[in-house]
């Protein structure tokens, strides 16, 4: 057997944060000891997240590095489309978790305005090291 095993990209279908008026980390996906990820995390903004003031943030990490996998900026949470992350995960690949840990969203809300709740998915490529 290979030391490396390739496992499939993890998904969350539908995020949609609790409130729209409040910040939240939300865990969304388990890691375990001997997991690793290259960096590799896509967003689809399936439903723009609209408001006035100060626009929504979202970006994705883990209980190391908050933004590690997509930092804010990286998406337009205005528009729909496809983004990529380039956090710190993927310029340092590749990050091994040695402990239990979980990839989590992290939103910030708009700070004003007719604010409406956005939607995304997200797909973060996790590969499993062994023995492990």
């Amino acid at each position: 057997m290979s030391a490396l095993q390739r496992v499939q990209w993890r998904t969350v279908l539908g995020y949609s944060p609790a409130s729209f008026t409040s910040n939240e980390t939300a865990t969304v996906i388990n890691v375990g000891a001997g997991d690793f990820t290259r960096g590799d995390c896509i967003v689809s903004m399936t439903t723009v997240f609209n408001g006035g003031g100060t626009a929504a943030i979202i970006i994705v990490g883990d209980g190391d590095d908050p933004n590690g996998l997509l930092e804010d900026g990286q998406c337009d949470e205005t528009t729909t489309g496809l983004y990529r992350g380039g956090g710190a995960y993927y310029s340092t690949r590749p990050k091994l978790y040695t402990a239990i840990d979980t990839i989590d969203i992290g939103f910030t809300a708009n700070t004003s305005g007719s604010r409406t709740t956005g939607q995304l998915d997200l797909a973060v490529d996790i590969q499993r090291v062994h023995p492990w």
